[in-house]
């Protein structure tokens, strides 16, 4: 008898040595989650959910948030957040659109975390921009976040284009224009260069 139970021990012992391990869902114990498909993400209950905005999903168990300086609007994203475009930034993480730089600011490059303050000599008066626009003959824009360049006058009507040193009452060899604003489609002042 003794060599009978032996024999059924090492038997039973071999038979389950080949048996794999069930893998185990999280509500059921014993069942084996279906997998979900790119675009969704698993949820507690054993289900997928449509990947969220501000998200991506590339293979159907990772829920993955946007990265500061991207965003992604859509709804079952697959591949990587894209990059806010030049003009907008976004300083958070998994969100569904970027922020426009503020007027008197600007953002150069896609991407961006953070918008950059206009300096002096320059300014922007409209949100959402990439560049900035120089002062005009005459004009000035003192200090850093200019929304606007201001006309000189009275004793100091004079200032060179482009400086941020202010108004002075030396004389410059430049055409003093009547305006120095920009466009409403982001066009700088004639005459004067972006940058």
């Amino acid at each position: 008898m003794r060599s009978f139970s032996v024999s059924f021990v090492a038997a039973a012992l071999m038979v389950l040595s080949t048996v794999e391990a069930i893998p185990q869902g999280p509500a059921h114990g014993l069942l084996a989650r279906a997998p979900c498909s790119p675009g969704y993400y698993p949820n507690v209950n054993g289900g997928c959910n449509l990947c969220d905005p501000g998200h991506y999903c590339p293979d159907g168990q990772s829920y993955s948030q946007c990265g500061t300086g991207q965003y992604n609007p859509n709804n079952g994203t697959t591949t990587v957040c894209p990059n806010c475009p030049a003009g907008y930034y976004q300083d958070e993480q998994g969100q569904a659109s970027c922020k426009p730089a503020p007027r008197g600011a600007y953002v150069l490059y896609p991407g961006a975390r953070d918008y950059r303050l206009v300096s002096g000599g320059a300014f922007q008066s409209l949100p959402g921009q990439s560049k900035t626009c120089l002062t005009c003959c005459g004009w000035a824009a003192v200090g850093n976040g200019n929304t606007k360049a201001t006309r000189c006058s009275g004793d100091k009507p004079f200032a060179y284009p482009g400086s941020g040193d202010g108004c002075t009452d030396q004389p410059i060899d430049c055409e003093i224009p009547s305006t120095c604003s920009e466009a409403a489609d982001g066009t700088c002042p004639a005459g004067n260069s972006d940058h």
